[in-house]
């Protein structure tokens, strides 16, 4: 099975390191410091709302109300209910993000490294918000292309923090280098987000770090250098 070079994988490391998360900032009415900020009003409303009863329960008139504003204010900013659940989802996924991030930061050696980025991708527990807002997106999903994009660009990355913690520990030789590190942080992802729909179940609900153990079993499966030697913290 062809593997590519550990040159290739550093260069990965320095690709991935400079992608940025996705902007938070906008055009248009939210562009101004003000604007910014009843813009985040609304969706620190948004996020409460939703995560108490769902999108498809929660009226425009309600975020409004729960922001101080007007329902025609709220529109000034966001087109449709929709776009303030996107919007609203990316809001609280960048705060995640730059939250992993930093955890990401105080860890050494690729193994604790990617036992942090599991921890911190897998949901709280049932109501955990951003977890919330993914799931009502990926309804709108299968049915809206531009919502599919979305959610893209979301989710790149996460898939990129995880491409670099791999390739720094096939640097470092803590991981065994996988055929593919795209199919691999695919593949990893994927099973992030069916075990996070196991920790999202109101009943029977696996405990956080038990799923993380089943997730870091699989990547020792395939990541575990044959040299007995390498460490496996």
């Amino acid at each position: 099975m062809q593997r590519i070079s550990l040159e290739q994988y550093s260069n990965v490391v320095t690709e991935q390191a400079g992608r940025a998360a996705p902007a938070r900032r906008r055009r248009g009415p939210a562009s101004t410091e003000n604007g910014q900020r009843s813009r985040d009003r609304v969706l620190k409303a948004a996020l409460e709302l939703i995560t108490e009863a769902g999108i498809d329960r929660v009226r425009v008139a309600e975020i409004a109300r729960r922001a101080s504003m007007s329902s025609g204010q709220v529109m000034y900013y966001f087109t449709s209910k929709e776009h303030i659940l996107l919007e609203t989802l990316a809001w609280q996924d960048h705060s995640d993000l730059l939250r992993t991030r930093a955890a990401l930061q105080k860890e050494t050696g690729a193994w604790r490294q990617l036992d942090r980025y599991i921890y911190n991708y897998l949901p709280a527990g049932p109501l955990d918000p951003g977890w919330i807002l993914w799931m009502e997106a990926w309804a709108r999903a299968p049915h809206n292309q531009q919502v599919t994009q979305f959610m893209e660009e979301l989710l790149a990355p996460w898939r990129d923090d995880l491409a670099a913690i791999i390739a720094r520990g096939v640097a470092d030789g803590e991981f065994a280098a996988p055929a593919s590190l795209d199919d691999f942080t695919l593949r990893f992802n994927a099973l992030l987000d069916g075990l996070a729909l196991l920790r999202l179940r109101q009943l029977h609900q696996p405990a956080r770090r038990r799923l993380v153990e089943l997730a870091l079993t699989t990547a020792r499966a395939e990541l575990t250098p044959d040299d007995p030697a390498v460490s496996r913290d």
